[in-house]
């Protein structure tokens, strides 16, 4: 989504365009994800729209901190630069410190955030998918699954939301999420494999899906015991 289009005097890039739509939607869809509490539904959508603005600044102005000299010399690079990875890195740890310390001094209940942030990222990701295969035209395989993960993630969170009141039924939905992923990302074009025919990004959502086994192994079942405890 190289294109851009004039809009008055700024030139608005599509890439970021369909990053607005996308964002747009998965608030929307948080707020009718969360509709039969008002209270809550507020709280969550004004504590998520914080950190995301919050990350997007650390995000776009860590390349002060990482280009300092650069950023001396050519103030205006500020507006055309980030911080990259590592900047993205840093935006996360700012968030994961934001919503801690909010969500404690504002007491509000952790299902409620991770109700309205798995429905956000799922709605938001899979209309930014959507939205590529419409102005890319390219990788449509691909992208065209991901939109159907997201679909299909976003109808059992609708189906379960009564039930994700605690940790243990968050675990393996959200390990499935991650071995969907490993599958989807053999169909990345010039896709480079690192380790056992998996890519980089593959690894990590493997590593990751077999850490949230080992947890949901352990993690004490609502009304009954762990596997050990039964063994």
């Amino acid at each position: 989504m190289s294109d851009a289009f004039q809009m008055g005097p700024f030139l608005l890039k599509m890439s970021m365009l369909a990053v607005i739509v996308s964002l747009s939607l998965g608030f929307v869809a948080i707020s009718a994800q969360l509709k039969h509490s008002r209270e809550m539904k507020s709280a969550v959508i004004e504590l998520l729209s914080n950190a995301l603005l919050l990350a997007f600044l650390v995000w776009k102005f860590s390349y002060v901190l990482f280009h300092f000299s650069k950023a001396v010399e050519n103030p205006s690079s500020i507006l055309y630069f980030s911080g990259g990875e590592t900047g993205a890195i840093l935006a996360v740890v700012a968030v994961v410190v934001y919503l801690t310390k909010t969500v404690r001094k504002k007491a509000i209940p952790v299902h409620f955030v991770a109700l309205g942030m798995a429905t956000g990222f799922l709605a938001a990701t899979g209309v930014y998918q959507l939205l590529t295969v419409l102005l890319e035209q390219s990788s449509m395989w691909y992208h065209l699954q991901q939109v159907v993960i997201c679909v299909l993630f976003l109808w059992w969170l609708h189906r379960a939301k009564e039930g994700l009141i605690h940790l243990a039924a968050w675990l393996a939905p959200v390990m499935w999420f991650a071995i969907s992923q490993v599958y989807v990302h053999f169909f990345i074009p010039n896709r480079e494999a690192v380790f056992a025919g998996l890519s980089g990004e593959q690894l990590m959502y493997y590593a990751f899906a077999l850490l949230l086994l080992f947890l949901s192994r352990r993690v004490k079942p609502i009304g009954g015991t762990t596997d050990e405890e039964a063994s």
